[in-house]
């Protein structure tokens, strides 16, 4: 077929329009990509995205936090850093980021005792808090840190061989107590008979498992500082003293004399019943901050006093948790020699499901609008060393110190890591995928080359 000069120049026109177009298209689409910044996370755990935790926390900042971060601007992992501060300030114009070149600024380094690269110091007023590590749990709890209006004081009795948590040992509550300070949470222990009265900015009294008996003089500082509204956590076990036993009727509780046993814990691989799995919790903003399974090892019981028992003291009463129907207090001693054989027995035992956990309110009598919140859990060790890092054992003891300290809304973050995606192949599939790469694929191109070759020689 013969082409005019017309047809040549209405084609060549045709290209001068396609590719004028194109450039227009390209400039446009670069202009709208600078201007636009939108992103999607498709990651399955989405580690790339803010939690909701910490949306909620910056939705709710009022004052303006300063975030000081100190990088080179060599730094490898200097883009990393921005990435990450770039998601925070999408959601709170309450964030000022300042970017500091340690190299220049030798004076704001020793000011600030800055030990690493890509050290932020995140800072409201006279508060500040460092921040060593690329993580949104980190950078997340010091911005609460420094929110704060006050730093609330926790105070852990001592004494009588509590749990302590300064301890790093297996049924020490170190762990417990360092996520607590990362949160602002101040932390300190007290013997009642060297120092009887109580600090005035205790929001929150920590009686954790004591094995040795009080004083009546003892029982009556903790006592008054209830009658008083002052809040309380209570951590026991069925080896706990017995001279608490008026602090127990104070809050118009009793504990089930022995052992709760649980055969559920053979589904997790556990061969012991003393272990306990808690799946029911209470509708509560506590029981709702826990997501999956909390484990409780060798618990006890408790249960409100009889009904018709007169309480001066108005309490409010909610079970937080709540053992397996299939679950019972063993009243006889447990010994590793009859574990095995222990069985429910009818009349000498208590059937589930029974309380492990409640939470005791009331309002104050000061102001109606406050309340005074006891949180008493039947077991000590799942917030102790060995046992905090144990499906949601964690999350249940951040939110119940939140609780009780009034920070309703905050609840531990958890650490966003990469779900595995590696890729397993048998032999065959990878012999399989091998030649199609090799094979398969260039036969398949120069097949769709010749088919175009030979259509347009037809014509």
């Amino acid at each position: 077929m013969k082409i005019t000069k017309r047809a040549q120049h209405l084609i060549r026109f045709q290209q001068i329009v396609f590719y004028a177009l194109l450039i227009a298209a390209v400039v446009l689409l670069s202009q709208l990509s600078i201007s636009t910044n939108k992103q999607f996370d498709w990651t399955q755990n989405h580690r790339h995205t803010l939690s909701d935790t910490s949306l909620t926390i910056l939705h709710n900042l009022k004052d303006s936090i300063t975030i000081q971060v100190f990088v080179s601007p060599d730094y490898e992992y200097r883009s990393a850093i921005v990435e990450l501060l770039q998601r925070y300030q999408q959601h709170s114009d309450k964030l000022k980021i300042q970017f500091v070149d340690p190299s220049f600024s030798p004076d704001i380094v020793r000011q600030f005792n800055i030990q690493q690269q890509g050290e932020m110091v995140i800072s409201r007023d006279e508060q500040n808090q460092h921040v060593f590590d690329l993580s949104e749990q980190s950078l997340t709890n010091a911005v609460v840190t420094v929110s704060r209006q006050s730093q609330p004081w926790l105070v852990f009795i001592e004494g009588h061989s509590e749990r302590s948590p300064y301890d790093k040992s297996d049924f020490g509550l170190d762990t417990l107590a360092k996520n607590l300070e990362s949160q602002g949470i101040k932390i300190r222990s007290q013997n009642l008979l060297e120092a009887p009265e109580l600090p005035d900015n205790t929001a929150a009294l920590v009686i954790a498992s004591p094995e040795k008996d009080w004083l009546p003089g003892e029982i009556k500082i903790v006592r008054d500082y209830l009658d008083k509204g002052g809040n309380l956590l209570w951590l026991a076990d069925p080896t706990q003293t017995k001279s608490l036993a008026p602090l127990a009727e104070q809050l118009g509780i009793e504990f089930v004399q022995g052992t709760v046993l649980d055969p559920n814990s053979s589904m997790l691989g556990i061969q012991d019943p003393r272990f306990v799995l808690i799946t029911d919790y209470a509708n509560h903003p506590v029981g709702q901050a826990v997501k999956s399974v909390t484990l409780l090892a060798e618990a006890t019981a408790m249960q409100k006093r009889d009904e018709n028992t007169e309480s001066p003291w108005h309490w409010h009463y909610i079970n937080l948790l709540n053992s397996q129907p299939n679950a019972w207090v063993e009243s006889t001693p447990i010994t590793q020699a009859n574990l095995s054989q222990q069985k429910y027995n009818e009349g000498a035992d208590v059937s589930g499901p029974v309380s492990l956990g409640m939470l005791i309110d009331r309002d104050t009598d000061k102001d109606d609008s406050q309340q005074q919140r006891v949180a008493v859990i039947g077991d000590a060790d799942f917030v102790a060393n060995s046992y905090i890092g144990n499906a949601a054992n964690l999350d249940l003891g951040m939110a119940l110190i939140n609780w009780l300290v009034e920070d309703d809304g905050l609840i531990s973050i958890p650490i966003k890591t990469s779900i595995g995606t590696q890729l397993t192949l048998s032999k065959t599939q990878s012999i399989i995928i091998g030649f199609g790469f090799l094979f398969a694929v260039p036969l398949l191109l120069l097949t769709i080359g010749l088919t175009l070759w030979w259509r347009r020689k037809r014509r």
